[in-house]
């Protein structure tokens, strides 16, 4: 082959032409100056595991949500993204929040008014219910009551007089309740029978009061009672979600003026 190098086996050296002439590429060889620079490197074998053991492949199904989902849903970007598309039923939302908050500040106040109003309420009805209740059952002293002042006419009357018991209770200045001026004498202070509860008492039932002592009783407890019902409605207790905590929430505004009236049944017995 022409332009080749031939070597020889033994020497590694170039051999020359036939002819004497030699090689152009001897010129450029050099033997190796020692043995072991010629050296072949061996190659380092590497032990493999006799057998690999087989991985067990584990197939999972796609979700039921996911195979639902129909093909043209799954295209990207979707008709809504594409240029020249808008967003149908896209609102700007910033002004959200601060206006449920201003509803939700509103409700609370109306909420916190409506519980103090119907307290008060069910507090000056569960009062007057306490003493007329107290002496329809038949707790209280007997005994006479002397006028000593009336003023005004019809609801606005106040009538003042000392009461006293059959058993020598005395207590002076007392309001009088149902007493009927057109009966009283000109001139000088009238005896009428009257009844009072005790001596803490500031108050004495003579004449009409007498008889509707069960009706006024009655009303005044109702009326109560009914304030809690507005309690339950003003507080929104009765919009609860939970059964169980709507129920709870309306027995216990039903229960406040119920205490208040046992408050008080105890406070004038």
């Amino acid at each position: 082959m022409t332009g080749s190098t031939e070597f020889d086996g033994g020497s590694g050296s170039p051999s020359t032409r036939p002819g004497g002439e030699t090689s152009p590429w001897a010129a450029h060889w050099t033997r190796p100056e020692s043995d072991t620079e010629s050296a072949l490197v061996e190659p380092v074998e590497e032990e493999l595991p006799a057998e690999i053991p087989a991985q067990p492949v584990v197939t999972v199904a796609a979700p039921a949500a996911l195979r639902a989902v129909p093909v043209e849903a799954e295209a990207w970007p979707t008709r809504e993204m594409m240029a020249g598309r808008t967003v149908r039923g896209h609102r700007p939302t910033a002004s959200r929040p601060a206006k449920q908050e201003q509803g939700v500040r509103t409700t609370s106040v109306l909420g916190l008014a409506g519980l103090v109003l119907f307290a008060l309420l069910a507090a000056f009805f569960a009062w007057v219910t306490a003493e007329p209740l107290w002496l329809a059952v038949g707790h209280g002293h007997d005994g006479k009551a002397s006028v000593i002042q009336c003023v005004g006419s019809g609801v606005s009357q106040r009538c003042v007089g000392d009461f006293t018991a059959d058993s020598g209770l005395v207590v002076e200045r007392v309001a009088l309740l149902g007493v009927d001026q057109s009966t009283l004498p000109q001139g000088e202070q009238s005896q009428l029978s009257a009844r009072m509860v005790g001596s803490h008492s500031d108050q004495a039932y003579v004449g009409d009061a007498l008889r509707g002592l069960h009706l006024r009783w009655v009303i005044s407890f109702c009326l109560a009672m009914l304030c809690g019902l507005g309690i339950a409605l003003s507080t929104g207790a009765i919009r609860f979600s939970d059964p169980k905590a709507r129920r709870a929430a309306v027995a216990t505004s039903l229960a406040a003026p119920l205490l208040l009236i046992i408050g008080f049944l105890a406070a004038s017995y």
